[in-house]
């Protein structure tokens, strides 16, 4: 009978936990360190904001993004990195972030507005990002960090079918006026998608543009693309594709390719 009442306890004191964290920190933001940066988040969520992940990512970040750049970040989720770019960016720089999950939508403003990061610096298009705007059919999964336009490979759950708008980054730059210097994108196999649908605009950017892009080519065949397809608009838009982590494939699985202008 011990272990089954040492089990009860345990479960009764990580809700009785849980539950002063919502008390304690719900209206002000749950100090949290990611790497070597201490947000504030929802308490609920944090089992889904881990303390060390994606290192490279986030060193990236830090050596990419200076005082008064332009940035988007299209798949935000919670609006992690968007917040550290923002705070990179400073008070002359500006981040549109772009998160179509109503519900990750919803904690990624609330955590705006914890870390004091208003829309004259960081705002949120609650859309998909893709090669047409008009509405699209988001397929939402209980881990929703894999939430996509098309049904996920990533998880066995079945989906539920949420219809949402869909943006293209031309678009919403020639809205805003936004000239971005550094693109992070992570949209679930829709990269593709999202590339054709930024010519324009990394055109106007040049060679001052930098894009770091989870590649999910497992994804791919669901949204009928396949990875020559993917070069092929890489390098149509005067990109280089080179691996992020040290000794890695671009196009490997849940891997960061860094797109830059080629060189001459």
């Amino acid at each position: 009978m011990i272990a089954p009442l040492e089990a009860a306890a345990r479960e009764t004191g990580r809700t009785v936990y849980a539950a002063v964290l919502r008390a304690c920190y719900t209206r002000t933001g749950l100090p949290w360190a990611v790497h070597d940066a201490v947000l504030r988040i929802d308490p609920r969520v944090r089992h889904l904001v881990p303390h060390a992940n994606e290192p490279e990512v986030f060193r990236f970040i830090h050596q990419s993004i200076a005082p008064g750049d332009a940035v988007l970040d299209v798949g935000a989720f919670l609006g992690v990195y968007a917040i550290l770019e923002a705070r990179l960016a400073g008070p002359d720089g500006r981040v549109i972030a772009f998160e179509p999950t109503p519900w990750s939508a919803a904690i990624a403003r609330r955590h705006f507005r914890y870390n004091h990061l208003g829309p004259d610096r960081l705002t949120l298009i609650e859309a998909a990002v893709s090669d047409r705007p008009g509405r699209g059919v988001l397929h939402e999964y209980p881990e929703p960090y894999v939430n996509s336009l098309s049904l996920a490979v990533d998880s066995a759950a079945a989906p539920r079918a949420t219809a949402v708008a869909m943006v293209t980054i031309d678009e919403m730059c020639a809205r805003t006026g936004v000239v971005p210097s550094f693109i992070r994108m992570d949209v679930q196999g829709a990269e593709l998608h999202a590339l054709r649908g930024a010519v324009e605009t990394i055109r106007a950017a040049g060679r001052r543009v930098t894009l770091v892009v989870e590649m999910h080519p497992q994804c791919w065949p669901s949204f009928g693309v396949t990875p020559g397809e993917v070069r092929d608009a890489i390098e149509d838009l005067g990109l280089e594709a080179a691996p992020l982590e040290a000794h890695g494939d671009p196009f490997g699985v849940d891997a960061h390719a860094v797109l830059r202008p080629r060189r001459a």
